[in-house]
């Protein structure tokens, strides 16, 4: 059963153990990744309008694209069976982005106390990820991408092929509320584990 860090913190450490909204469904799911006794202290989700915000650059693309698209078609400047290949990518660049949002919406970030978990299920693609607090790096770095909201890096070297890997290989909870707050939370519960 979930529980809230310990509240005798000093005023700015003190956070809930929910930053953003997660569903209880998605409670349950990462319930059944846990190992006998282990706890979840904090729980979040990315902000959705914040994944919609930072893609939206997509549609600069996708809007001209299929603007072009359509005129040429509407001129018949397109040949006969092409048209499909011609407006596809860009309704694609258009769609991207909302794509994108579910796929955020289908993911939960947790931290325990023995390790960090990025559980993803959203449009077919399941993946399970966990960080035991020896493997984090030594610095946690946090990257703003709107006030209030950004990307907590917590490991390093991992492959590319992970949903929350940037090209660098590094391991973040994206777009995250109070990044500041769930990286000091973070720091506190991996120092009370190496004491005891």
């Amino acid at each position: 059963m979930p529980i809230r860090p310990d509240d005798s913190l000093p005023p700015r450490a003190r956070l809930k153990w929910r930053t953003s909204v997660v569903a209880p469904g998605k409670l349950a799911a990462i319930a059944g990744m846990l190992e006998p006794g282990e706890t979840v202290l904090w729980a979040g989700a990315p902000d959705t309008l914040s994944t919609l915000r930072t893609q939206r650059v997509l549609w600069w693309v996708g809007v001209p694209w299929t603007a072009i698209a359509l005129t040429l078609l509407f001129f018949q400047l397109i040949p006969n069976g092409w048209a499909l290949f011609v407006i596809a990518p860009g309704l694609v660049f258009v769609a991207a982005p909302f794509l994108l949002v579910v796929y955020a919406g289908g993911t939960i970030y947790a931290i325990t106390d023995r390790r960090a978990i990025i559980k993803h299920a959203a449009l077919g693609k399941q993946q399970n990820v966990s960080v035991a607090f020896a493997d984090m790096d030594d610095k946690l770095e946090i990257l703003q991408t709107r006030p209030g909201i950004g990307h907590l890096y917590f490991a390093s070297g991992l492959p590319g092929k992970l949903s929350d890997v940037d090209y660098t290989g590094k391991l973040a909870f994206r777009e995250i509320a109070k990044p500041e707050d769930v990286a000091q939370l973070l720091d506190r519960i991996r120092a009370q584990g190496k004491s005891e």
